[in-house]
């Protein structure tokens, strides 16, 4: 049975001269691995389209053994400006690896996918590229049940102000008493991570937060982001 689903490509690995393996990001069904048959030289069926930042829909038919067969692909949206763009590149890259190490194969999370779409739209749009960011890294995190605990102490359970310690390897806040038993990330504000408006004030504080939910992606998914090593170089 064929199945058509918009999908996004988070890796493309060459086999043989003509072909790939394929791992999408799809609607429906979640995170998928496909096989694309003569992928390198059908431009009628493949065209350039399965490419990052385009999204595109996927006709497939699964196969014995888990891998799809993918048929061909049409595309629905090109994402052009972080294609263009050095810097929107490397955010998009970043959101493409998180996704990927967020989410295991077969598990539908049409939310996730919408997150996606949405940070794509705001970069392509020109709109400031860290707030969103932020906003994705913390949308995905709850999404996949890796959500930091920032309402109460992770070691004690109290309730912590505005502004308290994070701890990476606990998950989440600690209060004053138990910071200095935690493995900190930081100081944080909860405030600031609710409004955009300040994070749009204040872009070098927002690139912190985002190299510190970088980390903590890492730490809690035991995975590493290729894109880390350059986040740790930029500034704003």
């Amino acid at each position: 049975m064929m199945n058509r689903q918009e999908a996004y490509l988070l890796r493309k690995t060459p086999h043989g001269e003509r072909d790939y393996v394929l791992t999408l990001f799809t609607r429906e069904s979640g995170k998928i691995s496909g096989f694309a048959k003569n992928a390198k030289t059908s431009g009628k069926r493949f065209g350039g389209r399965i490419e990052p930042f385009v999204l595109f829909r996927a006709r497939y038919k699964e196969r014995s053994g888990g891998l799809m067969l993918v048929d061909d692909a049409e595309t629905v949206k090109v994402f052009r400006r972080l294609m263009e763009d050095v810097e929107l590149f490397l955010w998009g890259s970043l959101a493409l690896e998180t996704i990927d190490i967020l989410t295991p194969k077969d598990a539908p999370n049409e939310e996730m996918f919408e997150a996606l779409t949405g940070l794509f739209t705001e970069l392509d749009e020109g709109r400031s590229a860290l707030p969103a960011i932020l906003e994705f890294q913390l949308r995905t995190l709850a999404l996949s049940g890796y959500e930091p605990n920032l309402e109460t102490c992770a070691e004690c359970g109290k309730e912590v102000g505005d502004r308290a310690h994070f701890s990476i390897r606990r998950g989440g806040v600690v209060c004053t008493e138990c910071g200095t038993r935690a493995e900190n990330g930081g100081l944080i504000s909860r405030e600031f991570l609710r409004r955009r408006d300040l994070m749009e004030l204040h872009l070098e504080k927002v690139l912190k937060y985002v190299k510190l939910f970088l980390r903590f992606t890492e730490y809690h998914t035991e995975k590493k982001l290729n894109s880390s090593r350059f986040m740790e170089e930029l500034t704003v």
